[in-house]
């Protein structure tokens, strides 16, 4: 369990109070203002120690204040009754006297009894020691305590909560590893930001063993926060303040948030309602749909909810529903929360509701929550269809023999033909893709092709079979089942839905993107439409890579930012969208930012059993290497290896990549270079020409200068602006041509392809410095380096071979840095405040340190390292 929280994030605040203490501007030192648990106390400490001056601290508490002075009675000694005035006046003399504290501390100031707080007023007034006040919101404090800031005798600095990307340092910094995505929303969203809050969820979410390391990368699972007996207490104190029908209205938010405020007055009452929010327990907001109620901070339903019994639970949720059911809701959403609510209520649920609802869980990708109502459904009597959804959720999780045994209990002799097709087409799909029983799954596609009697069964088989063909790398072949799926009348949402996902992904690796588009919208459709939402990541893959071979990269990331904001949070979404993510980021040379998304997706569908648990390792072994992160790039390279077989088998291609880029990495260059070439063979093979390209250009990067006549080849078969750069690169490399290489490193930056074109601005300084034009390799290398810099420091093999820096000394820098922006000698000269002949002396001796004629060539070599 972490034992060391340090003080993240605070910097401004912590600058603006020691300022305040090392300086006399008016002000005699701070107060520092916030909510409950966001860190005063500790910032104002941390202040206070930094300062190095000597320091007494008083601290006001509920049982001091019934006492005068009672807060300062460990610092002062009065004694007998004397009348107050004079007691001020000696306790001030005191707490000054020469050899006392240069800072007087006051925490929680808002607890002081009035008599401590005149004296708190009076030192402050005095500007004979500096305060430090901490005081909290929502508070009522004596007025000689408000009037310190009021008055402007204190300096305030206001404490919020932290945002997202704060509370993320700060957990990553406690638990020394990355916190994927969805589990930092889950925290950020229990704690609001809250750093004591954060600090009790973390710890009794590790005991709990809810915050959990898979493969480097913190995950928090379970339902709802693991809440500790420390923040269990902490919360049910301000609980504690409300009456009973108060406190009913919590109970009431707690299971059904938000709520229209007339459905919760109904449930409750107005005047519980109304003390609620004047005790800041519940927020009350105008929203398009009308007037809504939120709990005042999301803890309180978590801690509300463990607290209330069972029994009580069941009642509460039956009322909820009976209200929320008068009249139906509209929205699918809603309609989805009232079955959840049902289901665990005492009133025994519709099973034909709770089918539809699971139905619509799965459409919108919510698929633990599909899996929950699809089983409560079977429970009740839902039937067959239940047990179809629960398998399609079943799937998507991971758990394939689950699947298995539940399917199993069919006969199909016994189900009529609409009956067959679902039971036929589900276990299938998990045979192939979970089970990895690929045989067994084209056996049960002819059991449905032998029994069907209308056009649309065979077209909801030949779909299904184009999915198996497209993932077991028969793209072309796939492409041609899908389109006659795609152009049959009687196709139904289904069934377009796999033809589309699989001709997209077909078309994509294969290198014909004419009508791409608008076949991929329709799939989208048709997706939503059959109630499989999930598809449309198959969709999206082949639109990724689509535009990263049509040197469309930009747009390659906002669809991967598409897909990872329609996933909501909700795993596996979340993974497959960070996967396209990931991969239009490496795309772009952004690999920081690629192996982090990868590096979340590979832990997270982690023992899935889906075909893309092994795409995400493969990809991060190729990112990872890029960095120069041998060891990380070895290690996703070894899950991609175990986790390849048939159902994944079109991204061998990938696969054969992510063990070339881990070759580069270990500087093995002959090894490196086969990997790549093995890639597009094993791509050509298989008709994926736009990937084969793809592994050319990766061979090229490593230096193979054999390729030109092969990328020329590509190049007409699959004409895009990238592998028209790409054979351009190779012919550049071919010819030892820096001028040409430079050129193309060029079309590479404007296509957003950073990473390949550092790659070919360091074939080209190697090549200029073998033609002894140092010029050229002054400013190619400078290019390269700037590029490897963006892309996160990248260390490929070309860049290792340029990667030495400008070897100027820091004024010739500047001087040049002025000569690049065309700055005449003497405008230099005037602002660093030396003679022109000094200026000229600079600029002398950088041309000769990077081996260029003039004044021209400096400016050339400095734009190309500063651009």
């Amino acid at each position: 369990m972490p034992t060391q929280w340090p003080t993240l994030g605070r910097s401004a605040q912590l600058g603006e109070i020691s300022r305040a203490l090392q300086t006399r501007n008016g002000s005699n030192g701070v107060v520092v203002t916030g909510p409950a648990g966001v860190g005063k106390t500790t910032l104002a400490r941390d202040a206070v120690r930094a300062s190095g001056l000597t320091s007494r601290w008083i601290v006001g508490t509920e049982s001091a204040k019934k006492v005068p002075l009672g807060a300062f009675s460990h610092l002062i000694s009065i004694e007998g009754p004397i009348e107050p005035a004079t007691v001020l006046r000696a306790a001030r003399a005191e707490l000054v006297a020469p050899g006392g504290p240069a800072i007087i501390g006051v925490d929680d100031a808002h607890h002081l009894d009035n008599f401590s707080a005149t004296l708190v007023h009076q030192l402050a007034i005095s500007g004979a020691v500096r305060l430090v006040v901490t005081i909290r919101d929502g508070e009522q404090a004596p007025d000689a305590i408000t009037a310190l800031w009021k008055d402007e005798w204190l300096t305030r600095v206001e404490l919020g909560a932290f945002t997202r990307e704060q509370t993320v340092e700060l957990a990553e910094a406690v638990l020394d590893g990355p916190l994927e995505g969805p589990s930092v929303d889950r925290i950020f969203r229990v704690s609001e930001g809250n750093p004591l809050f954060l600090r009790h969820l973390i710890e009794a979410a590790i005991a709990a063993n809810s915050l959990r390391q898979t493969s480097g990368v913190w995950q928090l699972r379970g339902k709802g926060a693991a809440i500790g007996s420390k923040l269990d207490a902490l919360v049910e104190t301000r609980l504690g303040r409300l009456t009973q029908e108060e406190r009913h209205v919590l109970e009431v938010l707690s299971f059904a948030e938000p709520m229209a405020l007339d459905a919760l007055a109904d449930l409750t009452s107005a005047a519980g309602v109304e003390g609620a929010e004047r005790e800041g327990m519940i927020r009350v907001l105008d929203r398009d749909s009308g007037i809504v109620v939120r709990l005042g901070h999301p803890l309180y339903g978590e801690v509300l909810s463990r607290r209330i019994p069972e029994a009580d639970a069941r009642c509460i949720r039956s009322e909820i529903v009976r209200r929320l059911s008068d009249p139906k809701p509209v929205h699918v959403v809603d309609q989805i929360r009232l079955a959840a609510l049902a289901l665990d209520s005492d009133t025994p649920p519709d099973p034909n509701m709770l089918v539809d609802a699971s139905r619509d869980a799965l459409r919108l990708g919510d698929i633990e929550l599909c899996e929950r109502l699809a089983g409560g459904a079977k429970s009740g009597g839902g039937g067959f269809f239940a047990s179809v959804y629960l398998c399609h959720a079943l799937s998507w999780l991971g758990r394939g023999e689950e699947v298995e045994a539940e399917l199993a209990q069919y006969d199909p002799d016994t189900l009529n033909e609409f009956e067959l097709l679902h039971w036929g087409l589900s276990r299938a799909a998990n045979m192939f893709w979970m089970l990895s029983r690929p045989v067994d799954a084209r056996a049960l596609l002819d059991l449905l092709n032998s029994r069907a009697s209308e056009r649309m069964v065979f077209d909801l088989v030949a779909a299904l079979e184009s999915m198996f063909l497209v993932y077991a790398d028969k793209p072309n072949k796939a492409v041609e089942v899908a389109t006659r799926v795609m152009e049959s009348p009687a196709s139904p949402p289904l069934a377009r839905a796999w033809a589309a996902s699989a001709a997209v992904l077909g078309l994509a690796v294969v290198g014909s993107f004419d009508g791409m588009d608008a076949l991929a919208d329709e799939g989208l459709e048709a997706a939503y439409a059959a109630e499989t939402g999930l598809l449309r990541y198959t969709i999206g893959l082949g639109l990724v890579l689509a535009r990263a071979v049509s040197g469309d990269l930009a747009s390659a990331r906002e669809l991967g930012v598409e897909y990872v904001d329609f996933a909501e949070l909700q795993q596996p979404a979340r993974s497959l969208g960070g996967i396209l993510l990931g991969r239009a980021m490496f795309g772009q040379g952004d690999l920081v930012l690629a192996s982090a998304e990868l590096r979340q997706a590979a832990a997270a569908l982690e023992g899935t059993g889906l075909a893309w648990e092994m795409l995400a390792p493969a990809y991060l072994a190729q990112s990872a290497a890029a960095q120069g992160s041998v060891k990380d790039a070895h290690n996703a390279l070894e899950r991609a290896e175990l986790l390849f077989g048939e159902k994944c088998a079109m991204h061998y291609p990938d696969l054969l990549l992510a063990r070339a880029w881990v070759a580069a990495s270990e500087k093995d260059v002959d090894r490196a270079r086969k990997f790549a070439r093995d890639a597009a063979t094993a791509a050509e093979g298989s008709g994926q020409l736009a990937s084969a390209a793809l592994a050319l250009l990766t061979a090229v990067q490593f230096g193979d200068d054999t390729l030109a006549a092969e990328l020329d080849r590509f190049e007409r078969a699959v004409p895009t602006p990238v592998t028209a750069a790409a054979a351009r690169m190779a012919h550049g490399l071919a010819d030892r041509n820096g001028e040409a290489l430079e050129a193309v490193a060029r079309d590479f930056e404007r296509i957003g392809m950073r990473l390949v074109a550092a790659d070919a601005f360091a074939y080209a300084a190697v090549h200029h410095a073998s033609a002894d034009h140092k010029t050229g390799e002054a400013a190619a290398g400078a290019s390269a380096r700037r590029l490897a810099a963006e892309c996160g420091g990248a260390e490929t093999l070309a860049l290792t071979a340029t990667a030495k820096a400008l070897p100027l000394t820091t004024r010739e820098r500047e001087v040049a840095t002025m000569v690049a922006n065309d700055m005449s000698n003497k405008e230099i000269a005037e602002k660093l405040v030396v003679s022109i002949r000094t200026v000229e002396g600079h600029i002398y001796r950088a041309c000769s340190k990077l081996h260029v004629p003039d004044r021209a060539g400096l400016a050339t070599v400095m734009r190309a390292e500063l651009r």
